[in-house]
């Protein structure tokens, strides 16, 4: 393998253990071949970020934003002032992965031996539950107006298996958590676009896509990321409507429609569920793609949260579902959760006591994927948000007026794409 230049782009605001983690990570490399060096882009952090890594990292490059311009408007920040460097290939790399050793080797040698590969991307892998992919690459999903990831959820496979005699996997687009492409593209495509967080690697993969360039991911390239399940925060809801929206009108109008007609039923069910704080988020998000917005919220996307000790007596009992408990738990040892019992009779008999006495104090339960049947077991409910937790304020007629908003605000926002998409149609 000739040498190769590669610049590497990290993306941060506030979290200066995550970076010098994945900078130690970067130090352990097998760089056989590879010239690697290091640029933190700091989105004005204040956690004194920018002066740490300059005093105990002096190879590395600090480029400072001034401001938080998110995910995309530090990458775009990244990559313009590393295009004019002399590299090969750029790596961008999300702050808070964690990299196998040889997780560059692979994407490089794809790179270097298949000039039709534009971008190269890694297999990612649950930081929580090592053991399970999270994906490899996503596809677009023209039934869900959304993207599939490939191998979501699988356990862990061998690149052999993984491959299945093919020398990468061919893809639609691949996440910037692990993201390796040829400077040129740049040049080509321009960089991302001013969406602030999520998608915007999407949006870029697909336009490459468009300049005839294969988008790819080799699973031989290993990195760890959170998965949704553990970092998930409701106000992300908004910008992955939105941008989503943005990148469905750019590049496939057809689906804006399918989308919206998806989202109604999904937006109903979060309303059944007590989850006003989504479904709030998704349509500012949406009225924000109607209007124009881009890049921060213009408009505080806020919600009440409260800590553990403020929703739970040191007797209470406390019921946790089975998919958070040992996060809950790690943070506080002295939680000792009240479990459901295993046998189907004994939950059905603890259920049909709860109609007329609730046996536990406080139920928590997942924001991204809640049990719905601890709901009716306890005197008070919240959902779990990793810092903080959310009180589920069920009431019949709080349900029936969220959905009838849904309904007026969805079909006009649907009634204004229609317009857009049968413009968009025409004009081909």
């Amino acid at each position: 393998m000739k040498i190769a230049k590669v610049a590497a782009i990290i993306v941060t605001w506030n979290k200066i253990k995550d970076v010098c983690s994945l900078i130690e990570d970067t130090n352990k490399l097998d760089l056989n071949g590879i010239c690697l060096d290091i640029f933190v882009v700091d989105n004005a952090s204040n956690d004194g970020t920018q002066a740490y890594l300059e005093e105990n990292y002096p190879d590395i490059k600090v480029l400072q934003t001034g401001e938080n311009i998110g995910g995309s408007g530090g990458f775009s920040h990244g990559m313009k002032f590393v295009s004019n460097l002399n590299y090969d290939y750029i790596w961008l790399l999300d702050n808070d992965v964690r990299l196998d050793y040889q997780a560059l080797l692979p994407l490089v040698e794809t790179l270097q031996n298949y000039s039709e590969v534009g971008l190269v991307g890694s297999q990612i892998r649950k930081l929580e539950q090592p053991e399970i992919i999270q994906e490899i690459g996503s596809c677009i999903n023209v039934n869900k107006a959304h993207f599939k990831t490939n191998f979501a959820n699988s356990s862990i496979l061998s690149t052999a298996e993984l491959l299945a005699g093919k020398s990468y996997l061919t893809v639609d687009v691949c996440a910037a958590a692990s993201l390796l492409f040829r400077r040129e593209i740049i040049t080509q495509i321009g960089v991302f676009e001013n969406y602030f967080l999520h998608f915007d690697d999407a949006e870029w993969c697909l336009r490459a896509k468009q300049f005839g360039w294969v988008v790819a991911a080799h699973p031989a390239s290993i990195v760890w990321h959170s998965s949704p399940d553990f970092k998930y925060r409701p106000w992300i809801s908004y910008y992955d409507e939105r941008n989503l929206c943005y990148c469905w009108q750019k590049h496939h109008p057809n689906l804006l429609l399918k989308r919206l007609k998806l989202l109604f039923i999904k937006l109903i069910y979060y309303s059944f569920t007590g989850r006003f704080f989504l479904v709030d988020f998704y349509l500012q998000g949406l009225g924000d793609f109607i209007n124009g917005v881009q890049g921060k919220s213009l408009v505080q996307l806020s919600y009440q949260e409260y800590s553990l000790p403020e929703i739970i007596a040191s007797d209470s009992k406390i019921l946790l579902q089975k998919s958070i408990s040992e996060n809950v738990c790690k943070s506080h040892s002295e939680i000792i959760p009240w479990c459901l019992p295993k046998n189907i009779f004994h939950k059905f008999y603890i259920w049909l006591i709860a109609w007329f006495y609730k046996p536990v104090d406080v139920a928590i339960v997942s924001c991204y994927k809640p049990n719905f049947l601890y709901f009716h077991l306890a005197k008070k409910v919240y959902f779990f948000n990793a810092p903080g937790y959310l009180v589920l304020n069920w009431k019949v007629k709080n349900v029936l007026l969220k959905i009838l908003q849904v309904f007026y605000r969805l079909l006009k926002i649907y009634l204004h794409t229609s317009i857009f998409v049968n413009k968009s149609a025409v004009a081909k």
